[in-house]
């Protein structure tokens, strides 16, 4: 692994356990760059005060969360990170109230780094996951998160 490699993992690692986790925001500057460009599920938003919105949004969503970073893979200027974040729902999501019941999210994120920075990311979030862990009835889904599927009949 080259150091460039090496670096942009530690970048990665870094965000998540010393921003989110440990609600230092103060280190955005050293990681994104001023321009960065974050493609989420609610669209897309430029620069630094972008990505702390996000990061705040997190931590008054899932107030006591906890992010572990699965897997980092580099590839040059591009990284993918896959996560997993525990938490209480203990605030309301899209509008429905907190139910207090422990949830799971899990994500992938593309990442692309220019001078040793995060420029540019896409995230993709198990959305459907976290509503269905609270509750939320969704169109067409009849089996609920806490209950495999039934053994399929004998044939």
């Amino acid at each position: 692994m080259s150091v460039a490699t090496a670096d942009h993992a530690v970048i990665i690692h870094r965000f998540y356990e010393e921003c989110l986790d440990q609600h230092q925001s103060t280190v955005l500057p050293e990681l994104f760059t001023p321009g960065v460009i974050l493609h989420s599920p609610s669209g897309d938003s430029t620069g630094l005060a972008a990505v702390g919105q996000t990061v705040e949004r997190v931590h008054a969503l899932f107030p006591g969360h906890h992010f572990i970073v699965d897997d980092v893979v580099v590839n040059d200027d591009k990284a993918a990170a896959r996560w997993t974040m525990t938490a209480t729902n203990s605030a309301p999501i899209a509008g429905i109230a907190p139910t207090g019941r422990p949830i799971t999210q899990q994500a992938i994120v593309f990442y692309r780094f220019e001078g040793g920075k995060i420029a540019e990311l896409w995230i993709q979030l198990d959305q459907v996951g976290v509503f269905r862990q609270i509750g939320v009835v969704l169109p067409g889904v009849s089996i609920p998160v806490s209950q495999p599927p039934a053994a399929s009949a004998a044939r």
